[in-house]
Parts: C-alpha cells; structure tokens; sequence
C-alpha cells in the first residue's frame, strides 16, 4: 500500500493544498521548506489520516485519531483531510462505481471532516467506506495466503530522543502482538521504547530456540554412533539454517546497511544484562555511541520491529515488507555527509516502503533525482527536479559568461582558455570547477552573478499543485 494524495482544505494555514506522490516510480518522497512553511502540518495529518488503517482493520468500530479544533484554519469553520491510497492488484479490488465516472479499482479513498458549530463545539465526521472495503480485501488476501504481510504504517515526528532503555520488561505478549506494529493515538513524541522491549524478548526467544536446537543435537545418540561418517560442523550449519529467527537476522543486516561501521548489536547476559554493539570493529556500550547513532539506531530498529511484526512468516521481512515510512525534519542533527546518505540507505535497506521525509537541508538532495521533490513555499507546494535547476544555473552561468566578455575585452585573453573550455563542455563540469571559475571573477562581476542565480531561483516552478 502507498499514498497516492493527500488534500488539506482549511487545515492549519493551507487553503487547499493537494500533494501528489509519485509512489510507483520513485518511493522517496522529499518535502523541503523553510520553517514556519507548513511541513510538519502536512505529515501530522498524513499520519492522522492513516492511523484509521490499522484501526478498522483492529476493529471496524475502532476509531482512528480525529482531527482537533486548533487544526481548523483561522476564520473557517469547517476543515477537510482527504487521502487516497493505493494498493497491490493481488490483494483485490475495489467495487466498480455505479457512476458515470471511471474510478480506478486499485485506489481507495478517505476523508476525515471537523466542523465548529453555532456554540463553538467541534464535531468529527468520516466518510470510510472505501477504506473498510479495503480493509476487507487485506483480510482476505491473508486468510488466502498467510504469507501475506499487513502494510506498515510509522511516523516519527521532530523529536525523538531516547529517555530510558528498558531490558529489564520482559514477557510481555503484548510486545509480540500484530497491533504492537501501529500507534493509533497521536504522537507529539517518540522515545522508541517499544523497540527496547521488542528487542529483549527476540533476543529471550531466539537464543532460547538455538540453545534448545544445539542441545537436541548434542543428545541424539545416533550423530555419536556414526562419529566416523558425522561432519559435525554441517550438521550444525543445517541446523541453524532451519533455525526460524529471521528478526535478529534482519535487524544486524539492515542496521549495517545504513551505518556499515556498526556490524553487530546484542544483549550481554553476563555479568550484567547491557545491550552491546559493534562499532568501528570495537565492541561497546550502546549508550556510549553519539547521541545522534544512538537515536537513528533505535528509529531504524523500530521499523524492523513493526515489519518483523507485520510480516511474521517471512524470512526477510525487511526486504519483503510494505508500507508508508514518514519522517518529519529527518536531517536533524545530521551532519553534511551523513545526511546526504540517509534517504538512499533507508530505501535501500527497506525497498518496499515508501518514504515521505520532510527536512530543509540541501545536502538531501544528493541522490535527489530518484526522488520525488517538493518544496513548500507561500502556502503552495511545488515540485521540482534538480536537474533541471542544474541545467537553469548552466545555462545562466554561460549567458553570464558570455556578457563579461563582450563588456570586458581587457580580460577576455586572461579567461579565453578556461572560459571557452567551461562552455564547450559544461555538461560534464563539476561544482569545484564552477567555483573555480567563480574566484577568478572581479567582486562586481560575482555580485551580478549572485543577481542572476537569485532571480533564475525565484522563477524555477511557479506551477503549484492545485
């Protein structure tokens, strides 16, 4: 499953806003934006909107998380969030409408309403009949193959910090139940303690389930009849491959996918229950990593908690589960390099889950043309590739170039050869020659050029999604 749309309409200070994600070619959503421009508003209520999934499929009275009368825009008295889904051909589909206008039977819409009466009290309204038929086809799909997984659904809002690392809760089978995967509540913060807790009672169960698997093979009398003919390492070997423990597998695997100089995460039972890692080859405290791995170590844990949970009969539940991965301001306290890194590892370690990240650093947009980009800006959403605005600088940086010569023919010997040889081949040209050039120019000639790269900035996509 993966969004589709979202419409705002009167919600927060957005008029009507639409946003369309082009989820089946590129599963990177982008949203930047300065502060103040809207972002989390827009996540907030995407997460909102979504949270009546798993609500309805717990129960269908089960109610998700309804819109508040702070959220309607000033001087209106009603406020709509409406968001359209997508969702794979082999789960079903939808209905065919009676009307007269084609609908997709792959999609499914819902609208969330709240509206401030005469008396000033603030009155909820959904329309889910799309979504508790969708509900009904995910149903199904499973009881027909149970190997089918249940769509993830996480967010995870701008602060997130670690508060307590609990170890100590365990036995706990509400920690392991398919519902422990979703929040159905709104969430100003997170501080991952479910992770800490899912991953103590993984840990309990899955070295339990070796230890019982390696003891039946110590005891069977039959291996040490046959000594001779017993390879007792494949034996083993064997053994462990049918070893059902995908979870500890997937979290070690993706977490050395993003961070690769962390190769490994484990309780430590004795002296003391500790939760250890692997960093940079040296064995270490988990609490004495930087402040800002710890906090990513525990975000990417937790999606491989809710995908391990959503996904209970598959052996790679990471690669194989699906879902929507929200992230507002995902580059806070994220230095240059690693948040240029971010959105590529995350897609790459769970490919099947579409990612809308919100953040306003440039160093996002590193691998930004596999990404659908947006920036908010005056109330409106405009997409945007960089590509384009990379040949838009080109081309005005040429037509720069050009003028300097024509009006200052003193230093057209000076700058001939490296100029010309910048026009001739400025596709291939990379931002240190650029700069380069860019030194080499009087104080005025940069100004106007900073002119030029300004105004060509502030008229690139002025086409805003309605």
């Amino acid at each position: 499953m993966k969004i589709q749309s979202i419409k705002l309409k009167h919600t927060y200070h957005f008029n009507d806003l639409m946003l369309d994600f082009d989820a089946d070619n590129k599963a990177v959503t982008l949203i930047l934006g300065d502060q103040g421009t809207g972002k989390t508003a827009i996540l907030k209520n995407l997460y909102q909107a979504l949270t009546w999934f798993p609500a309805r499929f717990k129960d269908l009275r089960t109610a998700g998380v309804v819109m508040l009368d702070q959220d309607i825009q000033h001087a209106t008295s009603q406020s709509k969030i409406e968001v359209q889904v997508r969702f794979p051909a082999e789960i079903g589909r939808m209905p065919e409408s009676s009307d007269a206008q084609e609908k997709d039977v792959h999609v499914s819409t819902w609208s969330l309403y709240k509206t401030i009466n005469p008396q000033g009290i603030g009155l909820s309204k959904v329309e889910t009949a799309e979504l508790e038929q969708l509900v009904g086809l995910y149903q199904q799909a499973i009881k027909e193959d149970p190997l089918q997984g249940i769509p993830m659904i996480a967010y995870y809002p701008s602060d997130r910090f670690i508060n307590e690392i609990n170890l100590l809760s365990k036995n706990n089978p509400g920690v392991l139940q398919v519902h422990a995967a979703f929040e159905m509540a709104s969430i100003p913060f997170t501080t991952y303690a479910r992770f800490f807790e899912w991953f103590r009672e993984i840990s309990d169960i899955e070295n339990a389930q070796t230890a019982q698997l390696f003891q039946h093979i110590i005891n069977d009398e039959q291996l040490f009849d046959q000594e001779d003919d017993l390879d007792f390492h494949s034996t083993l070997l064997q053994a462990h491959a049918q070893l059902h423990a995908p979870s500890l597998r997937a979290l070690k695997s993706v977490l050395n996918s993003v961070f690769p100089e962390l190769t490994d995460i484990y309780l430590e039972y004795h002296p003391k229950l500790q939760l250890m890692v692997n960093y940079q080859g040296q064995d270490i405290l988990y609490q004495q990593l930087p402040n800002t791995l710890k906090s990513w170590v525990a975000l990417v844990g937790d999606v491989v908690r809710r995908l391990c949970l959503l996904n209970p009969l598959s052996l790679y539940p990471c690669l194989e589960g699906e879902g929507v991965l929200i992230i507002d301001q995902i580059d806070a306290q994220l230095d240059q390099n690693t948040a240029e890194i971010i959105l590529e590892r995350l897609h790459e370690a769970f490919p099947q889950v579409q990612i809308i990240a919100s953040g306003n650093q440039e160093a996002l947009l590193q691998y930004a043309e596999h990404y659908h980009c947006i920036r908010l800006e005056n109330q409106h959403a405009y997409p945007f590739s960089t590509q384009d605005q990379y040949n838009q600088y080109q081309a005005i940086y040429s037509s720069f170039l050009q003028d300097t010569l024509q009006q200052h023919p003193d230093e057209q010997k000076l700058n001939a050869d490296s100029e010309q040889a910048l026009l001739e081949n400025k596709a291939t040209v990379s931002p240190d020659e650029l700069f380069e050039q860019f030194q080499k120019m009087q104080p005025e000639q940069q100004d106007k050029l900073r002119q030029m790269l300004q105004s060509g900035d502030d008229a690139t996509s002025h086409q805003h999604l309605t």
